[in-house]
């Protein structure tokens, strides 16, 4: 409570000596006046910042917007785990470990838990754990521009997607994804999204397979040269207690290139997957949302048994803990593999602001905008980088 009355008092010094500056010179002013600023923000990060050996762990308040959720606020502590000093590896990297609970004016209530980590035997950890409550939109499958009227429902969805990888060297990883979902649906509305549609009961859509890595970045939160690359096939049937029976793979291919001594970077992605059988249309693949094509605003507005997309970034620090970004992407949805892959594609562009949360590891806090040339447009207030 002292941290927080502290915190509170700072904010009311820093008002009261703004509007004492006028006497000042202007140029003394703006830098005295920026210089407060930052060492205010700095002194805010420190009361919620809390370090002990090779621990960090600072609590965020979260406040945004997204297309799909609306207005939103949270929390999300962000726990950061730094290797042993004693070991000397290129592949030991920092664990990150990031909670957060929102709540939206759509709404929307969601609990997450993102899980990236390292050992010192080479094993790696992507996991993400979701609960969710939301009221969505059906706009139906296919590739073409959607016209109202969509389908609403509620849904309420739990899910947890877990690559579990063995490095064989400090580049090369093998393992198994594992990908567990229940979904229920209420309150449905609409002529789209009828019983004759896969997956309008919900149920479990459980599958496991194989999975490889091949990953040379130098930083894996916000690098700045190297490759990555991520390949999984999921089975889901019944023997992992799903509802559906159906294969989904996927291909991740990942670039960073350093310009300027990493204060300029470009990032390059390329990905591909694909799905046969009983696919339910929220395991669809789907373009759009925080981190695929960000102009489009819904991740499900776009979505069928294939997808494609590439994209590319331009990131750039700009002072202090603030950076910014340039992207533009292009992809397509279609129910054949590769079927017209250049016909009716769908293109965005868009520009970001970053905030540094943790300075020496990368961690960022993201602003992104962006259009798309059918008329669409996304703004995302999110942790960590698109790819």
């Amino acid at each position: 409570m002292q941290k927080f009355l502290g915190l509170g008092i700072g904010i009311i010094l820093l008002c009261f000596t703004t509007n004492a500056q006028h006497v000042v010179n202007k140029d003394t002013t703006n830098s005295s006046l920026t210089d407060k600023a930052v060492g205010l923000v700095e002194g805010a990060i420190d009361l919620v910042t809390f370090e002990k050996g090779r621990h960090n762990l600072t609590i965020y308040p979260m406040a945004g917007y997204s297309p799909r959720q609306g207005l939103h606020i949270g929390v999300m502590p962000v726990w950061r785990i730094k290797p042993n000093e004693d070991i000397s590896s290129d592949y030991y990297r920092p664990t990150t470990i990031a909670p957060s609970l929102k709540v939206s004016t759509s709404g929307m209530y969601e609990v997450e838990l993102d899980f990236l980590g390292f050992t010192r035997n080479r094993w790696m950890f992507i996991s993400k754990f979701q609960y969710l409550y939301l009221p969505d939109k059906y706009y139906g499958i296919g590739n073409q521009v959607k016209e109202p009227p969509f389908s609403h429902f509620d849904i309420h969805r739990f899910s947890l997607k877990s690559d579990v990888l063995k490095g064989i060297n400090e580049k090369w990883f093998v393992g198994l994804r594992l990908d567990l979902n229940y979904n229920s649906f209420a309150n449905i509305s609409g002529e789209l999204l009828t019983p004759d549609v896969v997956g309008y009961n919900g149920g479990w859509a459980n599958g496991i397979g194989p999975g490889f890595a091949y990953d040379t970045r130098d930083n894996q939160l916000y690098p700045s040269s190297g490759w990555f690359v991520n390949c999984s096939s999921v089975i889901y049937g019944s023997f992992m207690g799903s509802a559906y029976d159906f294969t989904s793979t996927t291909l991740d291919v990942r670039k960073y290139v350093s310009l300027n001594k990493d204060k300029s970077i470009l990032g390059f992605q390329a990905y591909v997957s694909g799905a046969d059988g009983e696919v339910p249309f929220y395991k669809m693949s789907f373009l759009g949302g925080s981190r695929l094509l960000r102009g489009i605003s819904h991740p499900y507005m776009y979505m069928d048994k294939h997808a494609w997309y590439a994209q590319s970034e331009w990131r750039k620090h700009i002072w202090w803990r603030l950076g910014g970004v340039v992207f533009a992407g292009v992809g397509k949805v279609s129910p054949e593999f590769m079927q017209a892959p250049l016909k009716d594609v769908h293109l965005v562009m868009g520009t970001g602001f970053r905030f540094r949360v943790l300075p020496d590891e990368g961690l960022n806090f993201r602003m992104d905008f962006g259009i798309s040339n059918h008329g669409d447009s996304g703004v995302y207030f999110t942790i960590r980088e698109a790819f």
